[in-house]
């Protein structure tokens, strides 16, 4: 039977948390445990809430024990019917990001449509953004190269499927966001104003540049170190895109690790720098002269993720520093 260790709140989507069936939960996680892997049903079955994200999915972790061992999953329930990104895993695992190699990713298991479950793998290892925070210089500065080597190997060999996101469009998603952040104070108003000029005064000047496989929310949050392989995780929004945007995503990203941990937009630059000159090492400099548009337009988002998504005290501060990094991006 399962135990559900933090039950579900309603989040503002009735429709996600009716999907939450305890009952019909546990019969298709036994179900697959017994089909799949061949083993008896569990003893035990708990799982545990991670992260409710907004109104579109809820993320879980299930532990499972039968008479041999545990076994551990990560499952995601949506608001919305999403078996294209169990296919799409599926499809990366078999291009190479599978178990026995260097740059990996979770191995997607099955997705189950009445509940829009999706699970997966759970992959046991040590998070870059935790490694970041730390104190062990060289490891951080092997976690910032694997990090940029894994995405290298990404851009290079990953399917192209999904949404095609191009400049254009991110345009237009920059100009949404830009009008939420003009609902605040008249300082961080001008500020989001003043940086959405920059930005779209940079879109005709990008150029023609072919789009490859997109992750979309590459950082170290997403990037897991074991032993000597990387993974990366959370592939609900996959597209096409620009590679450097999810380079600038990455940079960006841990600028705002710093930003909050380390109370220093600056304080992480030198791992940022690294990811940075490993990644040009690997695929070339071609992406250099499109990054100061797409780090402007990363600090633009995180700015608007920090204002009306991931409050915490002081973000004001937070948001201000988000838009001032961007425009410092692209002053002339």
């Amino acid at each position: 039977m399962l135990e559900l260790i933090t039950a579900p709140a309603d989040r503002g989507n009735p429709a996600l948390v009716a999907l939450f069936d305890q009952q019909e939960l546990a019969e298709q996680v036994e179900l697959f445990f017994s089909a799949h892997w061949k083993l008896a049903a569990p003893q035990e079955f708990q799982a545990r809430v991670l992260k409710w994200h907004s109104e579109k999915r809820c993320t879980l972790e299930i532990a499972l024990k039968d008479s041999y061992a545990s076994h551990y999953l990560i499952g995601k329930i949506y608001a919305e019917e999403r078996p294209d990104i169990h296919g799409y895993l599926e499809e990366l695992w078999r291009t190479g990001f599978d178990r026995n190699s260097k740059f990996s990713i979770p191995q997607p298991l099955t997705y189950v449509p009445s509940l829009r479950l999706l699970l997966e793998e759970k992959v046991q290892g040590l998070s870059v953004r935790e490694i970041f925070l730390g104190t062990d210089r060289p490891k951080q500065m092997e976690a910032a190269e694997r990090s940029a080597l894994w995405l290298a190997r990404f851009h290079d060999a990953a399917p192209k499927k999904g949404p095609v996101v191009t400049a254009k469009v991110q345009g237009a998603q920059l100009e949404r966001w830009m009008s939420r952040l003009t609902t605040l104070d008249d300082q961080l108003a001008q500020k989001s104003k003043e940086l959405f000029r920059r930005i779209e005064s940079e879109l005709p000047k990008l150029g023609a540049m072919e789009c490859l496989a997109g992750h979309s929310s590459y950082s170290p949050d997403h990037v897991l170190l074991r032993n000597d392989q990387t993974v990366t995780i959370d592939w609900d929004t996959y597209d096409v895109a620009d590679p450097a945007r999810d380079v600038a995503r990455f940079i960006v990203a841990t600028e705002r690790l710093a930003l909050g941990h380390l109370r220093s937009i600056r304080a992480l630059d030198w791992l940022a720098n690294a990811f940075l000159k490993t990644y040009v090492a690997e695929r070339g400099a071609e992406v250099l002269r499109r990054l100061p548009f797409y780090r402007a337009a990363m600090c633009l988002k995180l700015a608007k993720y920090c204002a009306f998504n991931h409050r915490v005290r002081r973000w004001e501060k937070r948001v201000a520093a988000m838009l001032e990094e961007g425009i410092r991006v692209l002053e002339y």
